[in-house]
């Protein structure tokens, strides 16, 4: 089965679309059910997934995506990218009495993600019309 990948320009247009209508969607499962219907209307050949039509959502100005997350007992010792982005992470440091400075966590530098010491998974999304 072939299928073909819609330009981004095409898919910012269908969400803000969308967006205005629904004004929050609690899943992104469900957003992507709800611009795979507009967009097969234009070409039933066209697929995108999940994490594509996030990304492209968190460029918007006009969509607020918050990022519920579960604390997990893993530790963080480095984290380079952003589970939800894919963009480059960096460090929260603090300083200690003694004037060291110390690692408390990381945080994106270009979405809302951000974690501590313990990991924290992305387990939804919900999106907001601004």
């Amino acid at each position: 089965m072939t299928y073909k990948i819609p330009k981004d320009e095409e898919i910012e247009e269908i969400l803000g679309r969308v967006m205005k209508v629904r004004r929050i969607v609690e899943s992104q499962a469900e957003l992507k059910r709800e611009v795979m219907k507009h967009l097969q209307r234009r070409n039933i050949e066209y697929k995108i997934s999940g994490r594509r039509l996030r990304r492209i959502a968190l460029k918007m100005d006009n969509i607020k995506v918050e990022i519920r997350c579960k604390l997990t007992n893993e530790e963080v010792i480095e984290m380079k990218t952003c589970p939800v982005c894919g963009s480059k992470m960096e460090k929260i440091e603090n300083m200690t009495l003694e004037g060291e400075k110390i690692t408390v966590g990381f945080k994106c530098t270009f979405c809302p993600y951000w974690t501590g010491n313990r990991l924290r998974v992305p387990i939804r999304y919900i999106f907001r019309i601004r």
